[in-house]
C-alpha cells in the first residue's frame, strides 16, 4: 500500500469520527448517571473536609489551659479558656490541665495508726505500750535542753494536715510531672491527683518534718499559726527547685498536733500544770501593774523603765520623778519635806552654834552650863510629871518612894491639854 492509500484511509477515519453520533438512550443514560455520581463525590468531599476542619475544634474551660502537641513537642502559647482548632490527630494533640481550679489532698502518714472502724466510729482503741513506727506516722519537735540535765529531749508528736494546691504553670507541670495518659472513660483529673499525688505527699511530709524541727513542743501542741506558713514555705520551694509548675495556696493542720497516746495522762498534768502556772504569772503582773499604777499613775511603768536605764542624768531623773501620779507624789513630796526640814535644822544649829563659838571661846564653863540648863528645860517642858529629888548629904542615904499608879486626874488633864493643843 503506498503513501497515497495509508493517507486516503485516514482521512476517512477522521470524516468518520468527526460525523456526529446518532442519539442512543444508553449512552445518555450512561451520561446522566456519570454527571451525578460526580456531584455526590464533590458534596462528600466537601462534606469530609468540613468534618476534618470541625474535628480539629475544640474548647477549654474557664479552670482549664490546654498545650498544644504536634507531632509530641509542644508547639505555641498555652491555651486560654476559649475556642481552639487543631489539626486533629496523630499530627496534633491537646493535653488539658485543670490549672485554676484548687485541687486538696490530705496527709495522714504522720497520724498513729487508726483502724477504718475508729476512723468511722471515732472509738479510740487502747493504744499499745510503746509508739510502733512501722504503723504509727509521727514527726520530732526541736531539742529541748532539760533541767539538771546536760543532754537533750526531743519530742515526739502526731499530727494530720491538709494541702491545697494549684497547677499555674501548665507547660512546666506537662514537661517535668509525670502524669499517666487517661484510658477511655476515665477522668483526666482523677488520673492526674492519682498520678501526682505520691510525689506531693513525700514532698509535704519532708516539709512538715523538717519545719516541726524548728519548734517546740509547746509551739507545736498549740498550733502556731507560723508552723503552718513555715512548712507551706519550705513546700513551695521543693516544688520549684524541681520545676513542677504546682503553686502551694495554703498547708495547714487538719485539727491539732497532739502527743503520744502512751503518754497522755503525763502530759494532761503537764499541761495542767503549766496552766497553773502560767495563771498565777498572769496574777502575778496584774498585781504589779494595779499596785504601779496606784503608785506611780498611769505612766509609772514607762517612766520606771527610763529610770532604771544609766543614760539619764540626774536633772532628767528629777524630771521623769515629777510626772509620777499617785502615792508615790506624797512620798516625793514628804521626802522633799523632811528634806527641807533637815536642811533649816542644820542651818538653825549652825547659825546657834556659831553665835555661842565666841562667848565659847570667852567663857567655856558657862557656855556648857547654859547649853546644859536649856536641855534640861526641853525635857522637862515635854515630861508629863515631875518628881524632883535634892542630893544626900555625903555620908547619908536617901530612900526614894515612887507611886507606880499615876495619878488618873493629872492623867485625864494632860490628855485634855494634848487634845486643845491638837
Amino acid at each position: 500500500m503506498s503513501d497515497k492509500d495509508i493517507k486516503q484511509n485516514e482521512a476517512q477515519i477522521e470524516a468518520e469520527e468527526a460525523r456526529p453520533v446518532e442519539n442512543d438512550p444508553g449512552m445518555e443514560s450512561l451520561k446522566n448517571a456519570l454527571a451525578k455520581t460526580f456531584v455526590v463525590l464533590k458534596v462528600i468531599m466537601a462534606f469530609v473536609i468540613v468534618a476534618f476542619i470541625a474535628s480539629g475544634v475544640f474548647s477549654v474551660e474557664q479552670n482549664e489551659r490546654a498545650i498544644r502537641l504536634r507531632f509530641g513537642a509542644v508547639t505555641g502559647d498555652i491555651l486560654e479558656p476559649g475556642l481552639h482548632w487543631a489539626f486533629p490527630e496523630p499530627i496534633d494533640e491537646i493535653v488539658v490541665l485543670p490549672v485554676t481550679k484548687s485541687q486538696t489532698l490530705e496527709i495522714d502518714k504522720l497520724w498513729y495508726n487508726e483502724t477504718e472502724r475508729e476512723k468511722l466510729t471515732g472509738n479510740k482503741r487502747r493504744p499499745g505500750p510503746t509508739l510502733n513506727p512501722l504503723e504509727d506516722g509521727y514527726c520530732l519537735t526541736r531539742n529541748e535542753n532539760v533541767v539538771g540535765s546536760t543532754g537533750g529531749d526531743y519530742n515526739i508528736v502526731h499530727s494530720k494536715w491538709m494541702l491545697t494546691y494549684t497547677i499555674d504553670y501548665p507547660e512546666k507541670f506537662f514537661r517535668n510531672v509525670y502524669v499517666a495518659e487517661a484510658k477511655p472513660g476515665q477522668d483526666v483529673l482523677a488520673v492526674m491527683q492519682d498520678s501526682i499525688e505520691p510525689m506531693l505527699e513525700a514532698l509535704t511530709m519532708d516539709a512538715i518534718t523538717a519545719t516541726l524541727l524548728q519548734y517546740t513542743i509547746d509551739d507545736a501542741i498549740v498550733s502556731k499559726s507560723s508552723i503552718s506558713e513555715d512548712a507551706a514555705m519550705l513546700l513551695q520551694e521543693k516544688l520549684n527547685d524541681i520545676d513542677t509548675g504546682i503553686d502551694v495556696e495554703s498547708l495547714r493542720v487538719a485539727g491539732q498536733i497532739t502527743w503520744p497516746r502512751q503518754v497522755d495522762q503525763a502530759f494532761q498534768r503537764s499541761n495542767q500544770a503549766k496552766q497553773e502556772s502560767d495563771a498565777m504569772i498572769s496574777q502575778a503582773r496584774g498585781y504589779a501593774r494595779r499596785i504601779l499604777s496606784e503608785t506611780g499613775g498611769a505612766g509609772a511603768e514607762t517612766i520606771l523603765a527610763d529610770l532604771q536605764g544609766d543614760e539619764l542624768d540626774g536633772e532628767q531623773r528629777a524630771e521623769l520623778l515629777t510626772q509620777l501620779a499617785g502615792k508615790s507624789q506624797e512620798v516625793i513630796a514628804d521626802a522633799r519635806a523632811h528634806k527641807t526640814n533637815i536642811v533649816e535644822a542644820a542651818k538653825a544649829n549652825a547659825n546657834y552654834l556659831t553665835q555661842l563659838l565666841p562667848e565659847y571661846r570667852k567663857r567655856p564653863e558657862l557656855v556648857l552650863q547654859r547649853i546644859y540648863q536649856d536641855a534640861v528645860e526641853e525635857v522637862l517642858d515635854n515630861a508629863q510629871e515631875k518628881i524632883i529629888v535634892q542630893p544626900g548629904k555625903e555620908g547619908t542615904d536617901r530612900q526614894l518612894r515612887i507611886l507606880i499608879n499615876r495619878d488618873p486626874a493629872r492623867v485625864r488633864n494632860n490628855d485634855d491639854e494634848q487634845g486643845q493643843g491638837r
